[in-house]
């Protein structure tokens, strides 16, 4: 299995076995993570592997999820630093769960003492390690919105394109809020946020990363099926005030 498989048939673990992983397992884990290229180049970031075997480590919140090993990305605080973090961190989700791992994203929170030990400022965390669950399911069990919720076609567009789209839509989020909305054409897709006006904060500031996890999905497929895309963004429409939606980027196709 590949990564662009995995984006169709992973699922979320949340139960794991207290295992240790070969080291040349969590070496080539570490090795991918430095090796990815930024969503938004000149953000500086760290990724930090944290065991919880031999001593509990210090997550807390009541959605915290016991695992052996926890991956966690450190970033520095400029613009479009969650939608870069959640970015990264998808690819190294996808990929880990291509190595038959289980994986879950951590809504929680580092304690002090493990904060502190962090180059920059904590965005997220991955939880992973061996499972007796299953690791797959079948894309058509996710539950997820239907395309008609979150895609407005103004042009037909190919399949391949359709593909991408439904690979986004695939991606997970905090509470499985799915913030993502399209407006498509033929040569692009303007990408929106879901305005949280009634949520709460935490949930808006977990939007833009959870728009990251969604970004790396549909670029993973765009590179897979060999759509050739490019990431702009519009004035116009960042500078227009909308209801419902925030503006986040633009996809430009061929």
């Amino acid at each position: 299995m590949n990564t662009f498989e995995a984006i169709f048939s992973r699922r979320s673990i949340r139960h794991f076995l207290n295992e240790k992983l070969e080291w040349d397992v969590i070496s080539d884990i570490l090795e991918f993570a430095n090796s990815l290229p930024m969503l938004i180049e000149g953000i500086a970031v760290e990724f930090k592997l944290v065991s919880n075997i031999e001593t509990k480590q210090g997550f807390h919140g009541p959605f915290n999820v016991k695992a052996p090993y926890y991956l966690c990305i450190s970033s520095e605080e400029s613009e479009d630093y969650l939608l870069n973090a959640g970015y990264l961190m998808e690819q190294l989700n996808l990929y880990i769960t291509s190595k038959g791992l289980g994986t879950c994203y951590l809504i929680a929170y580092p304690g002090s003492g493990l904060k502190a030990t962090m180059k920059y400022e904590y965005t997220l965390a991955l939880a992973f390690g061996k499972t007796n669950l299953s690791l797959y399911r079948d894309s058509i069990e996710a539950k997820r919105l239907s395309e008609s919720e979150v895609v407005v076609y103004k042009e037909e567009v190919t399949l391949d394109i359709k593909q991408v789209l439904a690979a986004a839509r695939l991606a997970p989020s905090g509470f499985n809020s799915q913030p993502w909305r399209f407006v498509v054409y033929k040569n692009r897709i303007h990408v929106f946020a879901k305005k949280n006006i009634f949520l709460a904060k935490a949930l808006d500031y977990n939007k833009m990363i959870d728009m990251g996890i969604m970004m790396a999905n549909l670029l993973l497929a765009a590179e897979e099926l060999w759509v050739e895309v490019s990431l702009t963004k519009s004035d116009s429409l960042k500078n227009k005030q909308l209801q419902n939606n925030e503006y986040v980027c633009t996809i430009s196709i061929g």
